[in-house]
């Protein structure tokens, strides 16, 4: 009697859906075509995002180079123009002592020999 019963109510609940008609091999074909889909849909997203990453990133690297690299540029080669100047001028510098003690020499041997005469 359950299993009339079973059987009865089974012939009750069940539906003509095209999909339970189906095979299995149909239905798996199905569903790899669909997780194929999926993921290709996913990955275009996830191209998609990075791709706007990207630009983000770019975007605020050309900010940086343009707010700090720019001026530490021009700052580096203001420091590498002082510095040439600078020995430039200790070079300068260092000829004018060699000038004054020439020049002292001179002196003193122009004084040795003033006092000889």
């Amino acid at each position: 009697a359950a299993n009339e019963d079973a059987i009865k109510l089974n012939e009750t609940l069940r539906t003509y859906d095209e999909t339970l008609e189906k095979g299995l091999p149909e239905l798996q074909s199905e569903a790899e075509r669909m997780i194929a889909e999926l993921r290709n849909r996913a990955l275009n997203m996830q191209e998609r995002i990075a791709q706007d990453e990207l630009k983000n990133a770019e975007d605020l690297l050309d900010k940086v180079k343009k707010l700090f690299g720019e001026p530490s540029e021009r700052n580096e080669d203001l420091k590498n123009e002082v510095r040439d100047k600078l020995a430039n001028y200790h070079t300068k510098v260092d000829d004018a002592r060699d000038l004054l003690r020439e020049a002292t020499s001179k002196i003193r041997e122009a004084d040795r020999l003033s006092a000889v005469n």
